[in-house]
């Protein structure tokens, strides 16, 4: 199946359009889970907390985020829990959107490509369903990501941080802004990866933080997949967040990492709690749309 049919499907039978991030902040990790492990423990700290999550949250979600840096920073640990987590993922049948903005010239491009999606000759290291990607290179550099139909991408387009005007905001003489060029190639990227909901398997990153764009760059791309980080603790818009769905209540999956993996009455209810932030997270999103 297409990556955006599956998605989209899961959207429907969940009736939930949440994207769970999965970012270990290390000084965010409660202090009563880390206790557990001793200093040599990392990987299975890591993994452990993470899998927890994934435990409590996978009837709510539809797909989930690691950001691959949180996991690098760790070295050689920090790669095995990575690893360790996407098997608990895909035991459990749920869809991996691989945070890593990865690319290059086409043939570096292809050895990303490799490395979260596999070839027919390399499986793939990190297996993962999607993966962020920077659109900065072209084409030569988007088309080794989409040799297979059941994989998608998100490339960058208005990302949520508060520079991001400095370059995607720049316009051109003709009043079209960077956001806006690459938000008219994703369109043409995608026309041939469009399946039964209307939607390709190049989709776009575009966050909750600014409405406005939301809007605009919805009218612009209309067969991409919206991927809307910002929601939550980066206090992103419920105005850009309604604006990236279709009347169907489609077309957008909105990622809430921090806000989920560590609430603030943790140390009362342990896990409970992320599961009460996942579910909260959905029903908001969901009343957002109603």
């Amino acid at each position: 199946m297409m990556f955006a049919d599956r998605i989209l499907s899961l959207c429907q039978s969940k009736n939930s359009r949440l994207v769970v991030g999965l970012d270990p902040h290390w000084d965010l990790i409660p202090e009563s889970f880390k206790c557990g492990f001793n200093e040599t423990q990392t990987a299975a700290l890591l993994s452990g907390y993470m899998n927890n999550v994934i435990d409590v949250t996978h009837d709510h979600a539809v797909a989930y985020k690691p950001q691959i840096a949180f996991f690098e920073q760790f070295g050689l640990p920090g790669l095995i829990a990575l690893k360790e987590v996407l098997d608990h993922l895909h035991h459990l049948q749920c869809p991996v959107i691989m945070d890593a903005k990865r690319n290059d010239i086409g043939s570096t491009a292809a050895a990303y490509a490799r490395t979260f999606f596999g070839d027919r000759q390399l499986p793939a290291a990190f297996p993962s369903d999607a993966l962020t990607v920077n659109g900065y290179l072209g084409a030569d550099g988007i088309k080794p990501f989409l040799q297979k139909t059941e994989h998608g991408i998100f490339v960058l387009v208005k990302t949520s941080n508060p520079s991001s005007g400095d370059l995607q905001d720049a316009a051109f003489a003709d009043g079209t802004t960077v956001a806006d060029r690459m938000a008219d190639l994703l369109e043409t990227w995608t026309a041939d990866h469009v399946g039964q909901f209307g939607y390709g398997n190049v989709g776009a990153v575009v966050g909750a933080t600014y409405p406005k764009h939301m809007i605009a760059l919805r009218r612009r791309m209309p067969r991409c997949l919206f991927l809307v980080p910002g929601y939550g603790a980066q206090g992103g818009s419920a105005d850009a967040v309604k604006a990236a769905f279709d009347e169907r209540g489609l077309g957008a999956l909105i990622n809430s990492s921090r806000g989920i993996l560590f609430p603030p009455d943790f140390e009362a209810k342990g896990f409970e709690a992320v599961r009460e932030a996942a579910v909260e997270a959905k029903t908001d999103i969901n009343r957002i749309l109603s």
